[in-house]
């Protein structure tokens, strides 16, 4: 926008930029169909998006990476055509030997079984982030405990915490990460933990625009965290209808 003054025979122009702020929706943990356990392809992952206006979305698969890099390189090529589509982080969910572990902005897959420390390591090595899903879902075997977080929580080798994951099997598991966090100083944010196109989005952060896993982290801090829950045994139920309708055409 441009205002132009004229002051005796001289023409003054102010030049005012309007600041706009661009936010976000991120789904911070999302499986596809490289998980053994997930059937959400491609397509249906941009489908959802954008019924539900998720902007971004980190790919979470289970000890796999390669459907991460696989739906990166997909959503870059539709934007290249000038069509829509979801932000990709590329992630991975690592199980060590203490429990579950997810990497943030990999540039290479992380290999299962070998304990925390060392996956917390391999993850930072690549510039990535670590990212601990669901850590009081105390019906989950394989995940971290709160004395593994406490432990870690001076060494700065924890990044964010999931503080709200949208299918946990014990049902207070939210609630008991939220009291968790006000007494640790962890970076927050949540995650549908989506297995199937119909939970994307269930739990999400809005936060500002990011270039990059600093400022992603930086931004979370006044992101704003929006979700719901739903039942992991319905999950379970509607990924089997799904296989077998698929099953069916062939």
């Amino acid at each position: 926008m441009h205002i132009a003054v004229r002051e005796h025979e001289f023409e003054i122009v102010l030049e005012v930029k309007e600041i706009v702020e661009i936010i976000v929706k991120l789904d911070f943990h999302v499986h596809t169909n490289y998980s053994p356990d997930s059937v959400i392809t491609f397509e249906s992952l941009v489908d959802a998006c954008r019924e539900k206006g998720i902007d971004a979305v980190a790919i979470m698969d289970h000890d796999e990476f390669c459907g991460a890099e696989e739906f990166f390189e997909r959503a870059d090529e539709l934007r290249g055509k000038g069509e829509w589509a979801p932000e990709i982080l590329k992630g991975e969910e690592i199980r060590t030997t203490g429990g579950e572990i997810c990497g943030l902005f990999l540039k290479e897959k992380v290999p299962r079984k070998r304990s925390p420390l060392e996956t917390m390591r391999m993850i930072k090595e690549q510039g990535g982030l670590v990212y601990v899903p669901h850590p009081f879902d105390l019906l989950k075997l394989k995940r971290l405990r709160a004395r593994d977080l406490e432990m870690f929580a001076g060494d700065g080798l924890i990044d964010i915490i999931e503080a709200f994951n949208g299918k946990p099997r014990f049902p207070f598991a939210n609630i008991l990460a939220s009291r968790f966090l006000r007494r640790y100083p962890f970076v927050r944010a949540a995650g549908s933990d989506a297995h199937e196109p119909v939970h994307l989005g269930a739990a999400y952060v809005e936060l500002d625009e990011f270039n990059g896993p600093a400022e992603l982290v930086e931004n979370l801090r006044e992101g704003t965290i929006r979700g719901k829950m739903y039942c992991p045994f319905y999950s379970a139920y509607l990924r089997l209808r799904i296989v077998r309708k698929d099953l069916s055409f062939h």
